[in-house]
């Protein structure tokens, strides 16, 4: 198709190709951005996808296991009072559909949630018993100039601390910008969207997704693409796969009575530590690095968490008597004497088939006198405070209150929590928003292994670490302060013999990420070798050629990704930019609609870099729908504005082209091409100054710039 038009075809303005750097807004974030684009001065612009954050686990092939699941449903058959009662709890409501008739959410007028930092308002609403975020911006004059509205698919959250809402784009899940935070009955932007909004295209990955949920179906190697939701923490998270339990059963081949089921966990038998490890597995916050073969749909209850992953936390985490993330449960409870002085289970005191509302007032309490009794018989007090208190008080007060600090967290805005170090002396609580956030600080971390014993000396332990501290840079604390280390650690780690793929992809992300292409080149090329069943080391590797103009490698490199995950999009768009790149016009364009057919929502670059395939052989109605496709759905990108200015400037069309080109500047006011080409545009409209004025700030900007200098001499 683009190579019988391109014969007959002109550019609409002369190609002076300029290679530079633009960042977007993050839309994959954190890490640093280092899109391309080709752009002709003052004409058309193609632009490149940021690097894709994966923070999943390696995937896995390890055969039919015993047992299969069975879902929640198979285990009601036989037990449906604790099915009933379970589903009550916030682990069975974890993820639902939204239902307007049982929802704890309010609506009102003044939801109205505004992000200064990008410029964006959002507000929810429901209609036919469907939940909608809009999202919008104003101009000055408060005209909405800018909105998107989309329902959400899922809702995630029991609606004890947040609700929170994910999108599903053909499989691809991405977060919602708005959370409801039932505290304190408010509406506001998601956790960590403060700092830095991700809109409605926060990818959720496998392990976000298995902690809030049974075991989804997660497509290997991709972000966020799953082929199936299940809804809400199944039994057979705690219980393990039940099919051999229930094929036992319905055979009449259950355990005689008064002995154990050996078909199925029950975590209550366990030994301490394996039982602890069933709750541990989501409760247990800090940095994950899995095993190698192991991810979070590999742990299976009844075995040691620690021979499925290594758990890091900050060290403030652990001992900071304040500050407690929302799911630091199991980290906090190990440093209280309950704990360590005694056999202590999260069973002991919570039950995990009964919703906490349910529970007499008093359960915890009870729960704290069931080990805490009196010494002797003539000791009836059970507090041993200083006599602050009545003795009925110290007799029967509220244990819990006294011992377990409920305070604002340290991770999730608006949200009040009880911290699980039990303690006899507490700090003052705190309120939500007087919690300093951990993406503030401007020093590093330092981490600490949470289970099992840290040794850094182990090539093995050295590796992990490294891996975890560059999941913590790019996932959570970007400091480049943290990049030197983590390369020395993971390669004395690699040459002493211990081994990866996450290690060797750390490795050459974090080189990326210290401007040290040719490294991360050779890094990423042998981690291809080692692995070559690795779909994220193919990308990586296509991304480090891509940076150094090396087109050839890189598409080979990006199609080696998708042979192996084709839902691999983020892969996909990258081939298209280096097929276009070679002049394969054809080939880019059907990948960039296969990028499209896959997920329309979510990419906006796709619709751009296609626009600028048909701008480039005159299907110019077809590429300004393109491009205003992009900028209706990411409105902060000059690119594509200016592109889509571009060819109402060659129309003649010379007010809607000025509103553009000013649309771009709106967005960045240096944007040297929409700067060039409004000046052109007002020149058009006999606005001389205007257009003189424009050519003076290009050259602020960039003072040797011949075109400039010329059309600004021609003018004068």
């Amino acid at each position: 198709m683009f190579a019988k038009e391109r014969k007959s075809q002109q550019c609409l303005l002369p190609m002076l190709p300029l290679i530079s750097r633009y960042s977007t807004l993050n839309p994959t974030p954190p890490l640093t951005d280092f899109s391309r684009y080709i752009a002709p001065l003052f004409g058309l612009i193609l632009f490149g996808l940021s690097g894709c954050v994966e923070t999943e686990e390696t995937p896995t092939s390890t055969g039919t296991p015993v047992s299969q699941y069975v879902g929640d449903e198979t285990c009601a058959s036989c037990h449906e009072s604790v099915y009933m009662s379970y589903h009550r709890t916030g682990m069975g409501k974890s993820v639902s559909l939204f239902d307007s008739n049982t929802a704890p959410e309010t609506f009102s007028d003044q939801d109205e949630v505004y992000h200064p930092e990008s410029g964006y308002y959002y507000k929810p609403f429901v209609q036919n018993d469907t939940l909608f975020q809009s999202e919008y911006r104003r101009d000055s004059n408060g005209q909405i100039i800018h909105e998107r509205i989309h329902p959400a698919d899922w809702v995630v959250g029991s609606g004890n601390a947040t609700r929170s809402y994910f999108m599903d784009t053909k499989g691809y899940i991405t977060q919602m910008p708005l959370t409801w935070y039932a505290d304190s009955k408010r509406w506001d932007l998601s956790p960590a969207y403060e700092q830095t909004n991700q809109r409605f295209g926060r990818p959720i990955g496998a392990e976000c997704m298995t902690c809030h949920n049974a075991v989804p179906d997660h497509t290997p190697f991709t972000q966020n693409h799953y082929t199936e939701i299940p809804q809400g923490i199944s039994c057979e998270r705690c219980h393990g796969p039940g099919s051999e339990h229930v094929n036992l059963q319905q055979a009449g081949l259950g355990p005689e009575d008064g002995t154990r089921d050996a078909s199925i966990v029950n975590p209550r038998h366990l030994e301490r530590d394996l039982n602890l490890s069933v709750c541990q597995q989501c409760h247990l916050t800090g940095i994950t690095v899995f095993k190698e073969g192991e991810g979070m749909h590999t742990y299976q209850p009844g075995s040691a968490l620690t021979e499925n992953r290594t758990v890091f936390a900050t060290e403030e985490q652990l001992a900071d008597p304040e500050r407690f993330g929302i799911s630091s449960h199991a980290a906090r409870l190990s440093r209280s004497a309950c704990y360590t002085e005694t056999a202590m289970t999260c069973v002991t005191c919570h039950n995990p088939h009964t919703p906490v509302a349910e529970l007499e007032e008093d359960y915890f309490n009870e729960t704290c006198r069931s080990c805490h009794t009196p010494d002797e018989q003539d000791t009836p007090i059970m507090c041993s405070r200083e006599p602050s208190h009545s003795v009925a008080d110290k007799d029967l007060g509220n244990c819990v209150s006294c011992h377990m600090q409920k305070s604002g967290t340290s991770d999730i805005p608006h949200v009040t929590f009880t911290d699980h170090w039990i303690r006899k002396t507490l700090p003052e609580p705190k309120k939500p928003e007087d919690i300093d956030r951990m993406l503030t600080r401007t020093t590093p971390f330092k981490l600490v292994q949470v289970e099992g014993q840290q040794d850094t000396s182990d090539p093995v332990g050295m590796l992990e670490e490294g891996i975890a501290y560059y999941k913590l840079y790019e996932t959570r604390h970007k400091l480049p302060e943290y990049l030197p280390g983590i390369i020395q650690s993971i390669r004395t780690a690699l040459n002493n013999g211990a081994d990866h793929p996450e290690g060797r992809l750390s490795l050459g992300k974090a080189l990326i990420e210290s401007d040290s292409l040719l490294a991360a080149e050779s890094v990423l090329k042998a981690a291809a070798t080692a692995y070559p069943e690795h779909a994220r080391i193919h990308y990586w590797l296509g991304y480090t050629l891509a940076e150094q103009n090396k087109p050839s490698p890189a598409s080979e490199a990006f199609r080696a990704a998708l042979n192996i995950s084709p839902e691999f999009n983020e892969a996909r768009l990258k081939l298209a930019i280096q097929y276009a790149s070679l002049s394969l016009f054809d080939e880019a364009e059907q990948e960039y609609l296969e990028v499209i057919r896959r997920d329309s929502i979510n990419h906006p670059e796709a619709w751009n870099n296609l626009g600028f395939l048909y701008l480039n052989v005159n299907r110019l109605d077809e590429a300004l729908l393109f491009f205003e496709q992009a900028t209706s759905l990411d409105p902060q990108l000059p690119i594509a504005w200016t592109n889509a200015g571009s060819i109402h400037l060659y129309n003649g069309e010379l007010e809607q082209a000025a509103s553009v080109f000013e649309r771009a500047l709106d967005v960045d006011p240096q944007f040297v091409p929409a700067i060039g080409n409004l000046a052109q545009v007002y020149w058009q409209m006999n606005r001389p100054d205007e257009a003189k004025s424009m050519l003076r700030r290009l050259l602020q900007i960039n003072p040797n710039d011949q075109r400039a200098l010329a059309l600004l001499n021609q003018w004068n």
